[in-house]
């Protein structure tokens, strides 16, 4: 059964659209720099695209994942969808992701940074590979967990570490100052225009 818990306290239950543990990690540290300790339940999520391509491509499949998690675990207090992907700006192909967190009633929404490729990389994904698909060339079994990125910075950033800053930012609209701040905002500036 998800979110069991052996204790009588409870903690938010957060439902993750992917069993991958890099990303459930990333979530769970996210998420508990805010809120404390959380629980964290991944699902395997049919019809994510393997590998986005563009930033609207990526975004749109943390929200798919976010949206068939919410299906899958509808008990849970929230549901995150977070996507890899690659775009090519001025000819040069970037890695970044997309985090989506959505309750019942609002959704946060946050990009990772972003980091170069270098052309023999590059070339594969032009080529149509994917990051899956260099990144276990080079990396070998760890590339689930550690990443590209890992290799490339010589273990400085691990593809966890890549996701953490963008899930925190997601979480943003859910916290108070958030709501404070439009209040705060709307005492010094006439926004009804």
């Amino acid at each position: 059964m998800p979110f069991e818990e052996t204790t009588s306290t409870t903690r938010p239950r957060i439902a993750v659209g992917s069993t991958n543990r890099a990303k459930i990690d990333a979530i769970r540290e996210g998420f508990t720099q805010l809120l404390g300790p959380v629980l964290v339940e991944g699902v395997a999520i049919a019809g994510a695209p393997e590998q986005p391509r563009g930033d609207d491509e990526t975004r749109r499949g943390a929200e798919y994942r976010a949206e068939s998690v919410r299906k899958a675990l509808p008990q849970a207090d929230y549901w995150v969808g977070l996507e890899g992907g690659v775009e090519t700006v001025d000819g040069t192909v970037m890695v970044m992701a997309w985090v989506v967190i959505a309750t019942a009633d609002q959704v946060g929404r946050s990009r990772s940074s972003t980091y170069q490729l270098p052309p023999s990389a590059a070339a594969v994904l032009t080529a149509g590979g994917s990051l899956g698909d260099v990144s276990a060339a080079v990396g070998g079994d760890d590339w689930r967990t550690c990443g590209l990125v890992a290799w490339l910075s010589g273990g400085l950033i691990t593809r966890g570490s890549l996701y953490v800053q963008p899930v925190t930012l997601a979480l943003l609209p859910f916290l108070s100052p958030w709501s404070e701040a439009g209040e705060n905002l709307a005492s010094h500036f006439d926004v009804s225009r």
